[in-house]
């Protein structure tokens, strides 16, 4: 049998429903596989081992309830435990002691999982790297702003990890660490005890080593709102359009190469493929994705740059005084691109189910003093379109590469449908290495 901690949620419940293990026994094997190489690692900020433990063990003299009994998870460290410090990346908030769980938190409790720690993130969820490194190799950045998160699923820490996203903090993380993330249509998870940066933007997520742990988040985080995934068969494959984006050409020619080796894999199954133009207005959503980012944040961090501005990083200020200069005509003349862009791309898409594209520029950089380029999902999270990021191959360093996929508004079912799909498909090709 495979090392506990090393199976997915959906393996761990139903095993714990046969009985096969208990929630103590894979609980142990997740914090042994912690003390070994969090030294390394540097995933949390905060462990809650003990507690964590005793909660286990008393789950394990209850029978089996709950779409998550037993699973183990870890949480970033911008969304609120009433049993841990939520330090928001910041040193001003050190001593910040929520007194109630955020409500995603509550909902994995309410389903039998157990809360194991806070995760390291970037300094206020935007660029100022924490100390975590990318498990693959350590001397280049896990990616952000969901960098504990990302690290200690993909190291097999934890099968499930909290995140968030306002630029690309789901899925550049783990598009460099090599694993899955989920980032719903806006507002399709609830943000109650996240911490806010961009109204807006700002989205809750979840990172996984498997698409069917990110359905089974999804169904308990929305309950009976979740809707069914619709199922996918010789008889129903789905369209699968290659939006290459205007910015193509700006990342690496492995990024280039995972996509089109990827459409090619979907295009051998016999599904219906092909691509999709990129509308020239798209050329300018990344600069309104930063305009509403830096907007929206300085009239939310505002508190913090007028009384503590000192204990900001100079980037964060930047930001901020950035977005003071951003006028209301400017902020609203890019909230009607957004809009008027969202009505092209449904057009563009027509019948796809999909679209594939890039999710990062390339292999996690060297060094640990920044988080990556968010170019490759600055566009898609200003439209507040839902996306999942998927690993294919690795590149010519032997660290992950991977793909992004996006489905319209509200297609949530559909697009972890095709996710997992594309998923099995990707697994008898991702041991080749891109070159």
């Amino acid at each position: 049998m495979a090392e506990l901690n090393t199976l997915s949620a959906v393996e761990i419940v139903a095993q714990i429903r046969k009985g096969i293990v208990t929630p103590s026994e894979v609980m142990a094997a997740c914090l042994n596989r912690i003390k070994t190489r969090e030294p390394e690692i540097g995933a949390f900020i905060h462990l809650e081992a003990d507690r964590a433990m005793e909660r286990a063990k008393a789950l394990d003299d209850l029978p089996p309830k709950g779409a998550l009994f037993g699973v183990p998870f870890a949480v970033k460290d911008i969304i609120d435990t009433d049993d841990m410090p939520t330090r928001w990346g910041s040193p001003i908030y050190e001593n910040r002691k929520p007194e109630r769980n955020a409500s995603c938190v509550e909902a994995f409790i309410a389903a039998g999982a157990i809360p194991i720690g806070k995760t390291v993130t970037t300094e206020f969820a935007y660029f100022q790297p924490g100390k975590t490194a990318n498990p693959h190799n350590t001397g280049h950045t896990p990616g952000g702003s969901s960098s504990g998160s990302a690290a200690a699923v993909a190291d097999h820490m934890v099968p499930l990890a909290f995140g968030s996203q306002t630029a690309a903090s789901l899925i550049r993380p783990a598009a460099y660490c090599g694993i899955s993330a989920f980032r719903p249509t806006t507002g399709g998870f609830n943000l109650q005890g996240v911490m806010g940066l961009s109204h807006s933007l700002d989205t809750l997520g979840v990172l996984a080593r498997t698409v069917p742990d990110l359905s089974l988040c999804r169904e308990v985080l929305m309950g009976d709102l979740a809707t069914s995934l619709p199922e996918i068969d010789e008889d129903s494959l789905p369209c699968v359009g290659l939006m290459r984006g205007p910015n193509w050409w700006d990342g690496s020619i492995e990024m280039r190469n995972v996509c089109t080796t990827a459409m090619g894999a979907i295009t051998a199954t016999g599904a219906n493929t092909g691509d999709v133009s990129t509308p020239p207005s798209f050329t300018n959503l990344t600069q309104a994705q930063i305009t509403v980012m830096a907007y929206e944040t300085a009239r939310t961090r505002i508190c913090e740059y007028s009384a503590q501005q000192d204990q900001l990083s100079p980037q964060f200020a930047a930001l901020i005084e950035d977005g003071r200069n951003v006028s209301d005509t400017e902020y609203q003349r890019a909230l009607s691109q957004r809009e008027r862009s969202y009505a092209m791309l449904e057009a563009v898409m027509g019948d796809c189910d999909v679209l594939l594209a890039p999710s990062a520029p390339g292999e996690a950089p060297a060094g640990l003093g920044a988080t990556g380029d968010p170019l490759y999902s600055r566009m898609w999270n200003l439209l507040q379109v839902p996306t999942v990021a998927l690993p294919f191959l690795t590149g010519p360093n032997g660290l992950p590469t991977g793909i992004q996929l996006i489905a319209k508004r509200g297609h949530d079912a559909k697009l972890l449908a095709v996710a997992e799909w594309l998923q099995n498909i990707f697994q008898s090709q991702n041991k080749r290495k891109l070159t």
